[in-house]
């Protein structure tokens, strides 16, 4: 693999502490790409860290207190279907563990782990890493990043797409996470919510383009993405306290432009 690559990110879900610690150490010896960031004793808490830190692969066992991995699986295949979920199951639960199938589970290990097994499985997820991120690349949508940088790219892709038609529900498809996850990490970074940035940047760019005599107020709302003036002036004015017309005319003021 290519020393640029990035390191891949894992959470191992099992409440066998030993045999947790043990797995996690095979991970990282078989194959140094993948760095275990998390050890989680149940599918509640590792949950909770997943969704803070977006991490790329989950190894999770089956049976587990408060939540069990089939659960943990289904939760992370409604808001994030970019992680890539390994179930580890024994002989007597691989039937059941079967059943995560329809969450789109990438493997299944049975325990104890073979490190031939485990090495294969690393090469598999590496390979589907980097033909996702080529693939995700070529469209503009993300491979599985951490939510800070998840934030970022949210925010470069507003500022790409603001004159189109874009929502919180558009921006949400488009990266693969509900609305409401999405609006979590995004007011968590960036400290607004992203339909509050879609306006603020929007009526920040009409500022600059008002200042273009040449372009009539309904031309300056279309090119910052809204398609009906009373829509413009309303949001203009919501943000800046001054309709369009007015902003205009105290920037000619300002600038010793006689209207």
């Amino acid at each position: 693999m290519n020393n640029d690559l990035k390191i891949f990110t894992v959470v191992v879900v099992e409440d066998e502490k030993l045999l947790a610690k043990n797995i996690a150490k095979n991970i990282e010896k078989v194959n140094p790409n993948f760095k275990v960031i998390r050890i989680e004793s149940n599918g509640e808490d590792a949950l909770t860290f997943i969704k803070e830190q977006t991490p790329n692969v989950i190894f999770t066992d089956i049976q587990m207190p408060v939540m069990d991995g089939i659960e943990l699986v289904r939760h992370i295949a409604e808001y994030n279907n970019y992680i890539k979920c390994v179930i580890l199951s024994g002989h007597d639960d691989f039937a059941y563990a079967k059943s995560a199938i329809e969450y789109g589970v990438f493997a299944y290990l049975l325990k104890p782990v073979n490190l031939d097994e485990l090495s294969s499985l690393l090469k598999r997820l590496e390979q589907n890493f980097l033909s996702t991120h080529e693939m995700l690349a070529s469209v503009g949508k993300p491979p599985a990043y951490n939510s800070e940088e998840i934030a970022g790219l949210i925010k470069k892709y507003i500022e790409q797409n603001y004159q189109k038609p874009i929502d919180l529900n558009l921006i949400a498809d488009h990266f693969s996470f509900s609305p409401s996850y999405l609006t979590k990490i995004f007011v968590k970074y960036v400290h607004v919510t992203p339909s509050k940035y879609i306006q603020n940047y929007r009526i920040n760019t009409a500022k600059q383009l008002l200042g273009d005599y040449t372009l009539t107020i309904n031309m300056v709302a279309n090119l910052v993405g809204y398609t009906d003036p009373f829509h413009f002036s309303k949001s203009f004015k919501q943000v800046t306290g001054v309709s369009p017309a007015n902003y205009r005319d105290n920037l000619g003021k300002n600038r010793g432009v006689e209207e």
